[in-house]
């Protein structure tokens, strides 16, 4: 076998149209968030002077919203189009950033900001889940969803670094407008075709049903409680480690170069036999990362931990979503995707409550830590 044949392996092949659109999409948009998602909670936490309690209550906020609209984004998908449902979740991403850069001048848009995060994800995500589902060809649904991953890696490489330079030269504000800016620029490959028609109605009750006929999936999908310390709390732990944007950047950057390269691997190995053992695996590396990060301090520490945490979510990552997304191609693809989404908001909503408390009681990062291993356990239920 050529090396270019091996090498193709790796890759997808005949893509549905929606799928090439949604891998231009989420480069653009994900350029934008690599730069402003790690930064996000350290904006909360330095520039509006939220406490690290309050910063956890915030997000509990987003969740607790996202929750309650998202089988509205579901409803709207399924009935306007996939692609549709993408492109009205970008003004809304661009009014929660709005409501970041102008609260420091009024302070109640603190309240605002969760409602609009809530509704961007709420038309972006249910939309995003169907057409990886739904165009996927059969047999390289890993691949696909992997060669999305990867996007994110790349774009992850620079992001943050790019970030992290115009945060510490020019401020956290122009970042989020240069953040807005590019992600708006991701309206035009979704919009340069018709859409091809979707029109399965959406019902809430057959999602419902699913949190009684899939209960065990459901107590797994509350391991994304992990995800949320991971992305709120861990990126403070850093900033407060290294001591500033720049640096937090350089770190995140350097530990995404690491855990790109694997991806695509394990994209490969996800289409075989191998998705459950790759899942408990990843969940078992992870729930080790957490443990081991109270004993690697400083900025080598962050690093470390980082690119172990990256490499970590990749395993487990890429085949809980291949699982999850066969899942729903193999029932119906809006209310699994629905029940995906409102059950990992509900571990992430738990998961921000209980961080606040426990932080506001001992101020202890390290139980945090020991909360997102235990977390990481719940992934080994799917």
């Amino acid at each position: 076998m050529t090396l270019a044949n091996r090498v193709s392996h790796y890759f997808t092949h005949r893509l549905h149209r929606e799928v090439k659109e949604l891998y231009v999409a989420t480069a653009i948009t994900d350029t934008a968030a690599a730069a402003m998602l790690i930064f996000e909670p350290i904006y909360l936490y330095q520039s509006l002077r939220l406490s690290i309690p309050e910063v956890m209550l915030f997000f509990a906020a987003v969740y607790a919203w996202y929750i309650l609209v998202i089988p509205l984004g579901g409803k709207f998908a399924t009935h306007f189009g996939f692609k549709h449902a993408l492109i009205v979740s970008v003004p809304f991403q661009l009014l929660y950033w709005a409501c970041l850069f102008f609260a420091r001048d009024i302070p109640l848009l603190i309240f605002v900001a969760p409602i609009m995060y809530a509704f961007s994800k709420a038309f972006y995500w249910p939309a995003f889940g169907s057409i990886v589902a739904r165009f996927a060809n059969q047999g390289q649904v890993g691949r696909e969803f992997s060669v999305l991953m990867a996007i994110v890696q790349v774009v992850q490489i620079l992001g943050p670094l790019v970030g992290g330079f115009i945060a510490q030269l020019h401020g956290s504000g122009a970042l989020l407008v240069v953040a807005g800016i590019v992600y708006a620029m991701a309206i035009v490959p979704l919009a340069m075709h018709k859409e091809n028609g979707y029109k399965r109605p959406y019902h809430f009750r057959s999602t419902w049903e699913l949190f009684f006929t899939r209960t065990k999936k459901f107590f797994g999908y509350l391991g994304f409680g992990e995800e949320l310390l991971f992305l709120t709390l861990w990126p403070i732990f850093i900033f407060l480690a290294v001591q500033g944007y720049k640096n937090t950047g350089l770190v995140v950057t350097t530990a995404s170069i690491f855990s790109a390269i694997i991806t695509l691997y394990i994209g490969k190995r996800t289409d075989g036999r191998a998705k459950l053992a790759l899942l408990r695996f990843g969940a078992l590396f992870t729930a080790s990362g957490w443990l081991l990060r109270p004993f690697l301090p400083g900025a080598w520490g962050a690093l470390t931990s980082d690119t172990a945490a990256r490499v970590g979510k990749n395993i487990y990552y890429v085949p809980l979503n291949t699982v999850t997304y066969e899942r729903a191609e193999a029932t119906e693809v809006m209310p699994y995707i629905v029940f995906f989404e409102q059950s990992l908001s509900v571990g992430k909503l738990l998961t921000a409550l209980l961080a606040a408390l426990l932080f506001a009681v001992t101020g202890s990062f390290v139980l945090l830590f020991f909360m997102a291993a235990l977390l990481a356990l719940l992934y080994l239920l799917l």
